[in-house]
């Protein structure tokens, strides 16, 4: 399962918000549950895919190091598709000891989630738990 603490969830789903109608990307850092989110710029500006910052993700990653926080999720937006992965997403998941989160804003007043565990070309379903 993802779990995330209170208002983590909502402070993604924002983002993604902000990112329309392109898709929005970043992490969700902590110690276990998800304790905090890092957005990153995507370098592809575009409505179909993204790319995170090369610089940022380095610098954020190097941030973990010093704070003992984990990678706990990827996250990222498809602004008109469904909250599943593509299979570019799949292709393109290069740490997968992370969960990829997905926020669909195919229907803007409804944005639905789903987190995945995806591994050797695979896409596994998970819950996605938050801590009130």
């Amino acid at each position: 399962t993802l779990t995330l603490l209170c208002g983590l969830l909502e402070e993604v789903v924002e983002h993604a918000k902000k990112c329309y109608p392109q898709e929005g990307c970043g992490l969700i850092v902590g110690k276990a549950p998800g304790s905090r989110f890092v957005p990153m710029q995507n370098t592809l500006a575009s409505s179909t895919a993204y790319e995170m910052d090369p610089g940022q993700l380095l610098n954020a990653l190097r941030e973990l190091r010093n704070t003992g926080e984990e990678l706990v999720a990827i996250y990222h937006s498809h602004p008109h598709g469904s909250s599943h992965p593509s299979q570019t997403d799949i292709e393109r998941a290069y740490y997968p000891e992370a969960v990829h989160l997905i926020v669909s804003l195919a229907s803007p007043e409804r944005p639905s989630t789903a987190a995945f565990r995806i591994f050797e070309g695979q896409a596994m379903e998970i819950a996605v738990h938050v801590i009130v």
